[in-house]
């Protein structure tokens, strides 16, 4: 249910009448004028961490309100253990054990070594899959087939003693997509880069501003994203834009990639807990082509003042969709340069750069600072590539999803909504102030920072 105000006011020395419209309800809270911004999929204060106290305590609460299952016998129990979770959470081993009664379901703390249910999973190994949501998600299971290559300790098969009833399904299934919109990532991005095999990935960008992930998404991912591409490409005019960009916009396969673990676990690295998504697009270059001519650093679009800072603003990753070699135009950059603190000198040519050469279904990943550019394509035929860029979350992005269709938002977790500047307090402020509910939440998350918690 909404409700409206109208403002009309004129301006001094002007017969121009200007209106404004401010809108709320009660599901929320929008800002000023004619922009509203979107609802989160559940609120800030019952967001947390993986098994902690407060996730266990969320959990409990929606549990209470499920019904039993009257045919039972006796209790049955499902329990999970989760192996090297994140050191502040002060517990090597956490788990938690869901009992079901004929009146009841409950979840406390803790594995269970007696439980007919038993499951042994890598804590950040399992984050991804414990944010995925199967509700109006029709296509959830491609990016379960993902998750089960590069994870391949999140999701182990359980141990049974006796089958699952079928009346529990149901239940366990809503428990899940309830939890997966609350559960936040590992705020230790480092713990999370060793879970993930990343900690060389991370030296590399601190030695020389840019890496690889190889073997980042599969061969059938790559088919999907480039028959997507091409298809938001069709159309145009010979000549015409090389790019097609706000992309959360254009289907679920971008809201996939762009909360690629491996991808987010760099760019926290580099930009900070609470970062944007900066600017989504693709790019698809023909024989010849050379899209971004001698060398540049992505700094320019938001005009950064030189020098630049120490520390880095804005990151990109580029998704391998077809092969990135010699012959296909692929990105040259020079290591290191990203320590020169400025932009290229216009009369900078790509001499001592070097080519990043990647298999299709990796991912290259650059600070915002490193000198770059592009090399013409040789080969017949078109490459095709993805481009997901991050910044801090105080760097204004040079795209905007503050007002993304709300269903979008519910069947992402947590961190998508982050991404799309939702949950920090920029742009919200009311007639009594900051959105100060916000401004909390982003301090207590450590918003901007990549250090481990304490």
């Amino acid at each position: 249910m909404f409700n409206y105000q109208l403002h009309l006011w004129r301006k001094k020395n002007s017969n121009r009448v200007d209106i404004g419209l401010n809108l709320c309800n009660d599901r929320g809270r929008f800002r000023y004028g004619t922009h509203m911004f979107t609802n989160l999929n559940a609120p800030l204060a019952e967001r947390a961490e993986l098994a902690s106290p407060s996730w266990i305590k969320t959990a409990a609460a929606f549990l209470k309100q499920q019904p039993g299952v009257p045919e039972l016998a006796s209790p049955y129990r499902l329990s999970t253990r989760f192996e090297n979770s994140p050191p502040h959470l002060k517990q090597q081993d956490l788990g938690y054990t869901i009992t079901f009664t004929k009146d009841t379901v409950d979840i406390h703390t803790g594995a269970s070594a007696d439980a007919q249910w038993q499951q042994i999973r890598d804590y950040n190994q399992s984050l991804p899959f414990m944010w995925l949501i199967a509700e109006d998600n029709p296509e959830s299971d491609r990016l379960l087939h993902e998750y089960m290559e590069l994870f391949p300790k999140g999701n182990l098969a359980p141990q049974c003693s006796a089958p699952v009833p079928p009346d529990i399904e149901s239940t366990l299934s809503a428990l899940h997509d309830h939890m997966a919109r609350r559960t936040i990532n590992n705020p230790d991005i480092e713990h999370r880069a060793s879970a993930y095999g990343l900690t060389h990935n991370l030296h590399e960008l601190n030695d020389v501003g840019y890496t690889v992930l190889p073997n980042a998404f599969t061969g059938e991912y790559a088919d999907i994203l480039r028959e997507q591409t091409h298809r938001n490409h069709e159309g145009r005019a010979k000549g015409a834009s090389f790019r097609a960009t706000m992309l959360l916009k254009r289907g679920r396969i971008w809201e996939e990639a762009v909360i690629h673990p491996w991808v987010l676990t760099v760019a926290e690295y580099l930009i900070g807990r609470g970062c944007l998504l900066y600017q989504s697009d693709t790019i698809v270059k023909g024989p010849g082509q050379e899209t971004h001519p001698g060398l540049h650093s992505d700094y320019g679009a938001s005009r950064i003042t030189e020098p630049f800072p120490d520390y880095c603003l804005e990151a990109t990753a580029v998704w391998a969709i077809d092969d990135f070699h010699k012959e296909h135009g692929p990105t040259c950059v020079l290591p290191g340069s990203f320590r020169n603190g400025s932009q290229v000198p216009a009369e900078t040519t790509q001499k001592g750069t070097k080519l990043i050469e990647m298999d299709r279904g990796s991912i290259a990943f650059w600070h915002g600072a490193l000198w770059h550019g592009s090399t013409p394509r040789s080969a017949p035929g078109t490459r095709t590539s993805l481009h997901n860029a991050y910044s801090r979350n105080f760097v204004r992005p040079l795209e905007r999803y503050e007002d993304i269709d709300e269903k979008i938002i519910r069947r992402n977790p947590p961190i998508f909504s982050t991404l799309c500047g939702l949950d920090d307090a920029f742009g919200k402020s009311g007639q009594e102030g900051a959105d100060f509910e916000r401004l909390a939440y982003a301090a207590k998350q450590g918003y901007a920072s990549s250090a481990a918690p304490t």
